[in-house]
């Protein structure tokens, strides 16, 4: 990620930010903006949001060749609201999107930093062809998804995202954490209705068969990125799931979930119909 890439991921943050907004990234530790988005501000959250995921990976990246670059944590605080140094829950589906992105990005820099650069560069890519925000963060979302699947054996997904979940901010145990999850990814916009049934299956392993409409994300009609799924529910519970069976609906998927047991771990990434 040198040369004509960081180049790009300063011009992207150069078309993010505006000339007065009430928005800047600074460092949770320090309060200061650093560099690439030292000065810059931006016009509101969701786009201060998108500022902060792509700075910290330009900081990453700089220390692959610099071991001096200090990669700070980066928030979004609002102009002259000293106090807001702690990034609030996701508002809006961008917000949430590089949330998201932006853990799943520290993550895979500490060991797979080929996987954090093929997303940043289709990332950069999509930036040059799209000006719809929430396309773009769902585009993010869609290519971290399939190079993990491409790059990544399915056990090291699994560590790669419950270490992404941890980097969340932290929620409180649930009795129902599938239905918790699903409510909380429409409640952000990612999808629009769910439904989850429980399906005979194996005492130790329970499976649980979802229906989701309106899902925002797609490879194509065979392959769906169910990525934050996994996340959200490692969010919620340590084991690490299995999602089988996709099956392409008129308007969304349908699926099963185990969250239960000691079979391996399967369609973290990406689920895809039997072919």
């Amino acid at each position: 990620m040198v040369g004509r890439t960081l180049s790009d991921i300063r011009a992207r943050l150069e078309e993010l930010s505006v000339a007065i907004g009430p928005y800047r990234v600074v460092s949770a530790k320090t309060g200061d903006g650093p560099f690439p988005v030292t000065g810059l501000q931006f016009p509101d959250r969701a786009t201060a949001a998108e500022a902060a995921t792509v700075a910290s990976a330009y900081r990453r990246a700089l220390r692959r060749y610099d071991p001096r670059v200090r990669v700070h944590g980066l928030v979004v605080t609002e102009t002259g609201v000293g106090s807001e140094t702690t990034p609030g829950p996701p508002e809006t589906l961008p917000e949430y999107c590089h949330a998201v992105a932006g853990a799943l990005f520290e993550t895979l820099s500490d060991r797979h930093g080929p996987v954090e650069r093929t997303v940043m560069d289709a990332y950069l890519a999509a930036a040059e062809e799209t000006a719809d925000r929430e396309r773009l963060c769902l585009t993010m979302l869609e290519r971290s998804a399939e190079a993990l699947e491409a790059q990544l054996t399915a056990s090291e997904q699994a560590t790669v995202l419950a270490t992404t979940a941890g980097r969340l901010p932290p929620l409180d145990t649930d009795a129902a954490p599938l239905v918790d999850a699903l409510r909380s990814l429409r409640d952000t916009g990612l999808l629009s209705a769910y439904s989850v049934d429980r399906t005979p299956g194996s005492a130790d392993r329970p499976t649980q068969r979802v229906t989701v409409e309106g899902y925002r994300l797609s490879l194509s009609a065979e392959r769906c990125p169910v990525l934050p799924i996994a996340v959200e529910l490692l969010r919620r519970t340590a084991v690490t799931p299995r999602i089988t069976d996709l099956t392409r609906t008129a308007t969304g998927w349908t699926f099963a979930v185990a969250t239960a047991g000691d079979g391996p771990a399967a369609g973290l990434s990406v689920a895809a119909t039997r072919s």
